[in-house]
């Protein structure tokens, strides 16, 4: 008995007997695979190893042009920029880049190296990174505003003020946008009578601390030679980056601040804050006439459950230790050419702007 399907698609209905087989109590025997002579070309070219030598000319001449391919498996065809293991000089990299090659190295790869462009939305409203844009100009006008006027750190004293001039800078800010851009940027940024703003958030976070506030930095540019420990030793790396906040403390620890306007990163694969701490450590040294050591870092999340998002739960240690050997890692990778279209989450591909170039059914599913 036997039944042919093509993807689960039969030109006949098979038999509700073949259901039956298992109970029939009917004796099975193997039986030996058939050795059948091939009759036509195709099958013999479909055996494992033809004999050329069987061919007419043509025949022999396409398999000898098969048979000289480069082989699928050749990491050429998976990803891999450079046929040689050698690594290549890797130039200055912003830290936000190597945190997109590790949501997917293909993507890198388009937006790095290729230098594509990512097709705008054709939406009425700002696109999520000119809304990025826009937040961080509010905030770090806020904070000068708020410095300039003689104030430091705030408290709950002094909250209500921080407020009073945290709306003003946000209904300035605003009267430059259209009337559909300012009013759901109102929201997200001052709240609503269902939620509180981002405004909210950032102003009763620090409000909270115990520790004053004594000074800030604010859009703060990392660029240079950072040294970095790793498990082979001590790696010297050429970065660049921007901090969105430091805050000086009185304690002579900083804290180091990060906005985003969508979800906060996965801790597994975050650079930027911990990566930040280690060269604003480095480059702050002794400012001010004393040195300045990392003691928080925390992300500012529109979505998600919380808005205050730690990066140190309990071991900072092990966090920072983890970050350095994936920051390395990911140099490492990026300097072989290795840039497989392989995301962390398959759900970016819905998403993704450089799916028309993407080679992913290369290496099928991902």
């Amino acid at each position: 008995m036997s039944t042919f399907t093509l993807e689960d698609d039969a030109l006949v209905t098979r038999s509700v007997q073949l259901d039956e087989i298992p109970h029939a109590r009917l004796s099975s025997a193997a039986a030996d695979a058939l050795d059948e002579e091939a009759v036509f070309v195709d099958e013999l070219l479909a055996r494992d190893a033809p004999v050329a030598d069987a061919l007419d000319a043509e025949a022999g001449s396409w398999l000898a042009f098969r048979l000289g391919r480069t082989a699928a498996a050749s990491p050429e065809f998976h990803g891999s920029l450079y046929k040689k293991t050698a690594t290549i000089p890797v130039p200055f990299l912003s830290v936000s880049s190597l945190e997109t090659y590790l949501e997917c190295p293909f993507k890198f790869f388009a937006q790095r190296v290729l230098k594509l462009e990512e097709e705008p939305d054709d939406e009425e409203v700002m696109d999520p990174r000119r809304q990025g844009q826009f937040m961080h100009a509010v905030f770090e006008a806020f904070f000068t505003d708020w410095q300039a006027a003689g104030h430091c750190a705030i408290t709950p004293e002094n909250l209500d003020a921080a407020r009073a001039l945290f709306t003003k800078v946000v209904e300035q800010k605003l009267a430059h946008l259209p009337t559909a851009e300012a009013g759901l940027e109102r929201t997200r940024l001052l709240g609503s009578s269902a939620a509180a703003g981002l405004g909210e958030a950032v102003l009763r976070m620090e409000a909270e601390r115990p520790t004053p506030v004594i000074g800030r930095l604010l859009e703060h540019d990392l660029r240079g030679e950072f040294e970095f420990q790793t498990a082979e030793g001590t790696r010297t790396i050429a970065l660049r980056g921007k901090v969105d906040r430091v805050d000086l403390l009185d304690d002579g620890t900083f804290r180091l601040i990060d906005y985003k306007l969508g979800w906060p990163p996965d801790r597994r694969r975050a650079l930027q804050l911990p990566i930040y701490g280690l060269c604003a450590e480095q480059r702050l040294g002794t400012h001010r006439g004393r040195p300045w050591i990392l003691g928080e870092a925390v992300c500012l999340a529109f979505k998600g459950p919380r808005r205050v998002v730690p990066l140190f739960t309990n071991d900072s240690v092990k966090v920072l230790a983890e970050a350095q050997q994936r920051l390395v890692d990911t140099v490492d990778a990026i300097g072989r050419g290795e840039f497989p279209p392989k995301p962390d989450d398959v759900y970016r591909c819905e998403t993704c702007r450089f799916a028309a170039v993407c080679r992913k059914d290369y290496v099928g599913d991902v």
